[in-house]
């Protein structure tokens, strides 16, 4: 080894002073000419490490200088990171979710620059030394050298770690929900009249990163020069938060005291007048004085965040604020995706991470949380978190858990007062569906006495919307989506909230799926509330002993059953002030009930009632609440209830009686609601048995009342509503009360005479909101006749079917001054035949100054909408529609005094606007004194006619004064104006064009029905409609092109157009339609669908010049089509026009279309597209060429209908294929083709090599006469995906083609398909001409229908071999449809269905079909089949369990004898559930009379017979239906009866009978023997139908007892002999109804005999008399 070591000694000193690779290469030459006998041992275990180690000391000084670089670079993002006690249990920043985390990081980052900070430190020594030392110091500078690059590699992983960090944090912030915000913050910082802004949102929704993404970008904008941020916290420190600005703003706090420290920030933040300085205080939890922080309210801008809206607004005196909702759908699950990483690549595991995603409901901190704790975790995990998060658990919370829930527990800590906690709690406990009602939580607020110091019903509905208002400023609740009538707590919230009410209150909350199980006695005993929402519950026990019990609460899943409640249920909870049981079927109340003496609030809503008399004996009720109940009678024991304050019987549809009294006995009552309920309303004094409007008068306390009352003159003359503070109240039977109505207070009238608004009705109208009039004989006017103060709060006004009003105001005592709806936001108009117009004199500015929505419609005298006095007033009106007008000229008209104003902006807050059927309408605006002709006459206000003056072209519909900043959506349909907008001296007369930029926010545009419209868009106006997302064009007769270049004179041409956010283009019914333009480059980055359809002139989208001299100029747009006609023959589409997105294209009705595209394409058009359908185009050829098959590498589905020309789909002749040519894929699913005549061939060409179509799943093919085959031989084999194969009606003679015929056999495997249907193919020879098998291994459905030319299968198993020889010598020779080689043909087969003239015997000797038949569930048998092969056929069919036959010439379908082994009694088709038999014309009988009882129809379900003429009898009486569900019996006219008692006594599963066109038949049940007193019970009958039975006289003719405990709906139409019902005892409790024809009304007569013998009286005795 001393040569070894003399070795290393030279290299080591080698390597101090020459290159590495000189190194290499003397190692190399000193080892194999010294130690060449051990060299290669040398080589590995000594040169490699040494190389090693002599490349550190080579590289010392790199690596060193690296390190440096790297130090510098964590240490910048390491003073960017928040400090530790800046973390706060992750509940304000979505970045800082875990507080360990970031600690972690920090501290590896310390460790590093640590370790770092020696390495520098040693270096520095070590330069101070003498340079001859260095020699003997190789061992440190290695060790240097090596640490160095150790620390720049873990330097580089934490900066990895903390990018992907950063990373998450700008995906989050591209978010549109965030960038919206972001843009409007940063808007209010530029704005000088803001100082300061707030920024307020829930627990763990992110403000703190929304505003920290704010700084960053105000100050690389450079909109602030100086940003300083100070985390505030809920215990705020001031010299904590003073610091934190200082450093930011680099100055030196050298004051002990907080108000020394703030006078120098003071004076920092002011010294510099044109420095703009943003100071952030994040996290507010209270009011924070600025001053004695030392941040001026003038001379720099302020941004806080608070969880807390009246925190900013009240306290902060912030005068902007901001609210930061959760993540929409969408954004949350990228989240969630993009942090939960490679992990969900397996599909079960991303599946149940949508499902823990969204049960995270867009709440950042969640789906950042739980993202991170599941990232890399196995499914049961998964899983596991997914029903924690569903149902947590107080006493097992993960982690994960805790920190979101910990954010949401700070918030409720912080709650100003106990009552607000108190109610906070119960909202959470109360929710139901993700949101709360209103009322509902007032009714239980006052039941449990939550609100101190309130009396009444409209003070604790005030303070409830004055809790829910602070909790909604707090972000501790929501409003709930389309509606005011909820609100909503956020799930996690709400789960956050009932653990601490677990905690605190022992409330015990049961929600979602799963069977209710009871907690032990001990927990139940201390448990205050009890809520059982949503679960599989319909009894409660017997006894429930919870002495501290107060609000039950229990919401059954539905009420199809009974629901049991015992008798005793109640007697262990005496202290209980609120029952609520929701959406149960309760036949009685229990009697324990009345033992609650201390409840103040029951509910029984949306329950099946049935005796609730013992109400009556509740004597402290307060609240009774019914709605959506079905009960058709209202106890007159609730009258006994005299301290009820609230009786609601919304949406009780069925109550019929409120017997007489009751109600005027119920003095304390304050609210009474009977909206959608009780209408049969006495009038007073005539009819004492239900109640009268008049028993109201003794409802002193009455504020709230909803009812709806049918006619006026069931009204009271002298009934007064003073006192009414909230009210509903619809008279007329016009109104229907589904109708939203955000509104308190609501009246819709329909009155005979306006004498009838003299009652207590008039008073109502002062203070209104929500108005609706109808008809109101008498009345001309609105204002002054109805409402002399013009309707001060009137928010809703809609005004129909009147013939005498001619102004909603006249000026009949209008004073100057006067400002009429100033609170109106919707108004409507409809079949006001003679109004002339809104007000007959001008208004002050102010009226309608806050309406919003505008709808007009059907008034035929109306001629224009507003005076140009009252449309500057509607500043804040977004929506109006203006429709079927027929005189209209104008929307508005100017007045004399405007007629200098060039500079009107109508409606700057308009976003919709539609205009539809005005055919007389000029333009948008005009002025009333003068309208030009077209011969230039001028016509004055005294002599304007608007029916006279024609249709001239000259004026456009929006000249160049009507201005729509914000529209959005513009639908036009039926209007024959030949311009949009101003008339343009380069182009033609005849167009219908938006130009400028006043419409650049329109994001949809829909034309519709225009006589005179050219052309829609100039060139120039397209490239300011960049907000463009929906094009629709549709029936315009006249245009031509839809987009029009222009030629701008001595100005280049616009030669390129995008249409950058356009998703969605419709072209459809434009008849000479002949491009969408020419020449100009169209580009459609973003469209997804497009629709061509019924543009039969349409050749090319865009139009080519095919000679260079024809550019795009005025020349080429004066070309005729005739011209054009003859150029040469373009595609649909070139590559002028771009679709790179497109996913969906349509094309239909385009008779003229030869060609849809060929080899030049735009670059990047159709990659994308996904769909394409194809339909009615006469002169298409083909669809896809094979020279750009290849591009279209997205599509998946493939339809094509109707193209009566088309020969093939895939052109692949002209395919020229080269040896190294690879075969390409095509992503094809689903093909479909239907009613292509002409088509020979699907693929003209077998594509074998070139092309795949390995993906097909679906295919279907109808109706193509012309078509040999389908498939070639390689497209064939290579169907491994496909499911579904169906051809049906075509002329193929073979599925396969090939092209030669191989002397081995072809095997053809299809291991996907399901399905398989060959119907009506009478040419059908082959599957594949030649010798071959098939495989279907999971073929499930099979039908073979009309296919006479072919066997189904091979006659016997040992004839392949002999098939294949004889082939070889006979290619055409006759084969079997399905041959196999071995084992079981179809192993999977359930569905069979068998029609036409096959051979069923050679069928059925094969072993083959035998094995296919054991799985077999359902069988359809269609045409002729002998009765002995059907014999032998039904015995092997052991599974079965339905059957259908058709067309059969059977006279029996069940022979008894053949099928049953009399000795063993051995039963076929036990396990049949459906029979249906249809047009059997020659079958008598199912089954002989005198035959053995035979069990074969125990388990049979539905049982269906129509159309079979002869048959006389069902069944005979042995047969048993015990388990029958529905009996269908349809055209079988010689039936004279259904079944005999016996047989009906077994009916006990019977739901619905239905006997329909059976002309002989007299009764439906017949006597067998036994006594006629025998009581027949249809346990489950809910309908019954007895249609057009001409002889039919009842039921049944004997005094049979008949019960019908279920039924609901009796049918019984064109039954002329009938009757009665029945001649015995009958009884149906639930029955109300009886319908006599199809287009009649239910009808009820007392009981269903009664019924039946009225109808008879009323509509033949008559007749037959």
């Amino acid at each position: 080894m001393a040569i070894v070591s003399v070795v290393v000694a030279i290299i080591v000193v080698i390597a101090t002073v020459v290159s590495e690779d000189i190194v290499k290469y003397i190692g190399q030459w000193l080892i194999e000419n010294m130690v060449k006998p051990v060299g290669q041992l040398l080589i590995e275990k000594l040169v490699k490490p040494i190389g090693q180690w002599h490349g550190y000391l080579f590289h010392y000084s790199s690596n060193i200088k690296n390190m440096k670089e790297q130090v510098k670079k964590l240490k910048d993002v390491r003073e960017r990171v928040p400090l530790p006690h800046s973390v706060d249990a992750a509940t304000r920043n979505i970045e800082e979710i875990e507080t360990n985390d970031v600690n972690k990081w920090l501290e590896n980052a310390d460790l590093i620059m640590g370790k770092a900070k020696e390495v520098i430190e040693d270096e520095e020594k070590s330069k101070t030394r003498c340079s001859y030392v260095i020699c003997l110091n190789l061992k440190q500078r290695h060790q240097q050298s090596k640490k160095a690059k150790k620390i720049v590699q873990d330097i580089n992983e934490v900066l990895k770690n903390w990018k992907s960090n950063k990373v998450f944090h700008m995906d989050y912030m591209k978010f549109e929900s965030r960038m919206v915000t972001v843009k409007e913050l940063m808007v209010a910082l530029e704005d000088a009249n803001f100082n300061m802004i707030g920024v307020w949102g829930m627990p763990g929704v992110g403000k703190t990163t929304l505003v920290r993404e704010v700084a960053k970008q105000v100050k690389e904008e450079k909109l602030f020069d100086e940003v300083a941020i100070a985390t505030v916290t809920q215990s705020p420190n001031l010299i904590k938060i003073q610091g934190e600005i200082a450093d930011k703003l680099d100055l030196k706090l050298d004051k002990e005291t907080s108000s020394g420290r703030a006078d120098l920030l003071r004076v920092r933040l002011t010294k510099d007048n044109n420095k703009k300085i943003l100071v952030v205080l994040d996290d507010i939890w209270e009011k924070l004085d600025l001053d004695e922080i030392g941040i001026p309210r003038m001379g720099c801008k302020v941004v806080v965040t608070s969880r807390n809206r009246d925190v900013l607004s009240s306290e902060m005196g912030t005068q902007k604020d901001f609210r930061l909702e959760v993540l929409l759908k969408e954004e949350a699950w990228r989240l969630f995706e993009k942090l939960s990483g490679d992990s969900l690549v397996d599909s079960n595991l991303r599946s149940k991470a949508i499902e823990v995603c969204t049960a995270c409901a867009g709440l950042p901190l969640a789906l950042v949380t739980v993202a991170k704790a599941l990232k890399n975790k196995r499914l049961f995990e998964w899983e596991d978190a997914l029903q924690k998060l569903r149902r947590p658990a107080p006493r097992n919370q993960k982690r994960m858990q805790e920190v979101i829930y910990s954010a949401i527990k700070l918030s409720y800590n912080h709650l100003e007062s106990p009552e607000l906690k108190s109610f906070f709690l119960f909202c959470a406990q109360n929710q139901s569906f993700s949101s709360n009602f209103y009322e509902d939580v007032l009714k239980k607020c006052f039941g449990l006495r939550l609100f101190h110091g309130i009396s009444t019903l409209e003070e604790a509905r005030n303070r409830t919307y004055t809790l829910v208002r602070s909790l909604k400023d707090s972000g501790l609740l929501l409003d709930a989506p389309d509606t005011s009538d909820c609100f909503r707590m956020h799930d996690l919230t709400c789960d956050a909230a009932l653990l601490v009410a677990y905690e605190t209150q022992n409330v015990l909350m049961m929600r979602d799926e799963g069977l209710v199980e009871w907690p032990d006695e001990d927990d139940m005993k201390m448990c205050t509330s009890i809520c059982v929402f949503n679960r599989d519950i319909h009894e409660l026990p017997d006894r429930l002993e919870c002495p501290e019990l107060r609000f039950l609460h229990v919401y059954a899943k539905d009420r199809e059953g009974s629901f049991k409640i015992s008798n005793t249920f109640f007697e262990g909870m005496r202290k209980l002030k609120v029952l609520d049981l929701t959406c149960m079927r309760i036949s009685s109340l229990p009697s324990s009930l009345k033992l609650l003496t201390n409840l103040q609030t029951l509910c029984l809503d949306q329950c099946v009632l049935g005796d609730i008399a013992m109400i009556g004996e509740m004597k402290n009720l307060k609240i009774l609440s019914f709605i959506e109940s079905e009960f058709k009678y209202l106890p007159r024991e609730i009258g006994l209830l005299t301290h009820l304050r609230m009786l609601d019987l919304s949406n009780c549809k069925k109550l019929q009686v409120i017997p007489a009294n009751v109600l005027s006995r119920l003095m304390p009552l304050e609210e009474l609601y009977v909206g959608n309920s009780f209408t049969q309303w006495e009038v007073e004094g005539l009819n004492n048995e239900r109640a009268s409007l008049a028993e109201l008068k003794h409802l002193s306390r009455l504020s709230t009342l909803e009812v709806h009352i049918p006619d006026a003159n069931m009204m009271p003359k002298d009934l007064l509503f003073e006192k009414l503070k909230r009210y509903k109240i619809f008279i007329g039977d016009v109104w229907d009360w589904s109708d939203k109505h955000e509104n308190s207070r609501v009246l819709k009238l329909k009155l005979n005479t306006c004498n009838q608004l003299e009652s207590g009705i008039k008073m109502l109208f002062n203070g209104i909101e929500d108005l609706c009039l109808d008809e109101l004989n008498g009345v001309k006017s609105l204002v002054y006749e109805l409402d002399m103060k013009g309707f001060q709060q009137l928010k809703h006004l809609h005004v129909q079917n009147n013939a005498e009003i001619k102004y909603i105001i006249h000026s009949r005592g209008l004073v100057i001054d006067d400002v009429v709806f100033p609170a109106l936001k919707i108004f409507s108009l409809k079949n006001m035949i003679n109004l002339e117009g809104i007000c007959d004199a001008q208004l002050p500015l102010t009226s309608f100054r806050d309406i919003r929505i505008m709808k007009v419609e059907h008034c035929e005298k109306l001629k224009f909408v507003f005076s140009s006095s009252i449309a500057k007033g509607l500043s804040q009106l977004q929506e109006l529609e203006i429709k079927e007008c027929n005189i209209m000229r104008a929307i508005v008209v100017k007045e004399d005094d405007e007629l200098e104003d060039r500079d009107m902006i109508l409606f700057p807050q308009l976003r919709y606007l539609k205009l539809r059927c005005l055919p007389k309408l000029v333009s948008f605006l005009c002025t009333q004194n003068s309208i030009i002709t077209d011969v230039g006459e001028i016509i004055h206000e005294g002599e304007l006619d608007f029916q006279e003056i024609p249709h001239t072209g000259m004026q456009p519909l929006f000249n160049e004064e009507v201005v729509f900043p914000n529209l959005e959506t513009l639908e036009l349909s039926s209007i024959h104006s030949e311009e949009i907008l101003l008339h343009n001296q380069h182009r033609p007369s005849s167009s219908f064009i938006l130009t400028n930029p006043r419409f650049q926010n329109l994001r949809e545009l829909n034309v519709k029905g225009s006589d005179n419209l050219k052309y829609l868009l100039s060139s120039s106006t397209a490239t300011f409609m960049v907000q463009l997302k929906h094009l629709i064009i549709e029936d315009c007769k006249v245009m031509e092109e839809v987009l029009l270049t222009e030629d701008l004179g001595e100005e280049e041409i616009i030669t390129n157009v995008s249409f950058p956010r356009l998703e969605v283009l419709i072209l459809k019914d434009l008849p000479v339609l002949k491009r969408f333009c020419i020449g100009t480059n169209l580009r459609f980055p973003s469209l997804k669908d497009l629709s061509i359809e019924q543009c039969p002139k349409l050749e090319s989208f865009i139009f080519k010049p095919v000679s260079s001299s024809m550019t795009v100029n005025k020349e080429l747009k004066e070309v005729n089509s005739e011209e054009i006609s003859h150029t040469a023959m373009q595609p649909l589409f070139n590559e002028k026009v771009a679709f790179p997105s497109l996913e969906t294209l349509t094309i239909m009705h385009m008779e003229n279309l030869k060609i849809i595209w060929h080899d030049q394409f735009a670059e990047d058009s159709f990659f994308k597209l996904q769909s394409l359908f194809v339909e009615y185009c006469e002169n298409l050829v083909n669809i896809f060429e094979s020279n750009m098959l290849t591009r279209f590498q997205s599509l998946e589905r493939l339809e094509v209908c109707y193209c009566g020309s088309l020969q093939e789909v895939f052109e692949l002749q002209r395919l020229d294929v080269k040896e190294s040519h690879a075969v390409t894929a095509i992503p094809l699913k689903r093909l479909i083709l239907y009613r292509l005549s002409k088509m020979k061939q699907v693929w003209n060409k077998d594509p074998q090599g070139i092309f795949c179509f390995q993906n097909l799943q679906f295919i279907s093919v109808w109706e193509c006469e012309s078509l040999k085959s389908l498939f070639p031989a390689s497209v064939a084999r290579c169907l491994m995906q496909l499911e579904d194969l169906r051809i049906e009606d075509c002329g193929v003679e073979e599925i396969v083609s090939r092209e030669e015929i191989a002397e081995t056999a072809a095997r053809f495997v299809f291991p996907k398909v399901t399905v398989l249907v060959l119907r009506k193919l009478p040419k059908l020879k082959w599957f594949c001409r030649g010798v071959h098998t098939s495989e279907w291994p999971l073929l499930k459905e099979l039908e073979v229908y009309g296919c006479d030319q072919i066997e189904i299968l091979t006659s016997k198993i040992l004839n392949f071999q002999e098939t294949v020889e004889q082939s070889q010598l006979e290619t055409s020779i006759q084969q079997p449809l399905f041959l196999v080689e071995e084992g079981t043909l179809f192993p999977n087969l359930e569905v069979l269905a068998l029609g036409g003239k096959f051979n069923m015997k050679e069928i059925l000797r094969d072993q083959l079909f035998e094995e296919c038949l054991y799985k077999l569930k359902v069988l359809y048998v269609i045409d002729c089949v002998t009765v002995s092969d059907w014999i032998t056929f039904l015995k092997r069919l052991h599974n079965l369990e339905k059957l259908f036959v058709k067309s059969s010439s059977w006279e029996e379908i069940f022979p008894y004898k053949e099928l049953f082994d009399m000795e063993n009694h051995a039963t076929i088709l036990a396990r049949l559930r459906e029979l249906e038999l249809f047009e059997l014309p020659m079958l008598t009988h199912l089954w002989k009379e005198d035959t053995q009882p035979s069990p074969m129809f125990h388990n049979l379900e539905n049982l269906k017979v129509s159309i079979c003429d002869k048959l006389k009898n069902l069944v005979p009486s042995s047969v048993s239906f015990q388990n029958l569900t529905i009996l269908e019996i349809y055209k079988c006219p010689g039936l004279i009866n259904l079944v005999t008692s016996s047989t009906a006594k077994s009916l006990v599963q019977l739901k619905k009978m239905s006997v329909s066109e059976c002309e002989s038949i007299t009764e439906v049940i017949t006597r067998e023997g036994g006594e006629a007193s025998e009581v027949i019970t249809f346990t489950q009958l809910t309908y019954l139908k007895l249609d057009c039975l001409p002889n039919l006289s009842s039921f049944c003719s004997e005094s049979y007892s008949f019960e019908f405990p279920s039924l609901e709906e009796v049918i019984v139409r064109q039954c002329p002999e009938m009757k009665t019902f029945s001649h015995g005892a009958l009884g149906t409790p639930k029955l109300e109804r009886v319908q006599a024809t199809q287009e009649d009304e239910w009808h009820w007569k007392a009981n269903l005999n009664t019924t039946i013998h009225w109808l008879w009286e009323s509509k033949y005795s008559t007749t037959t008399q």
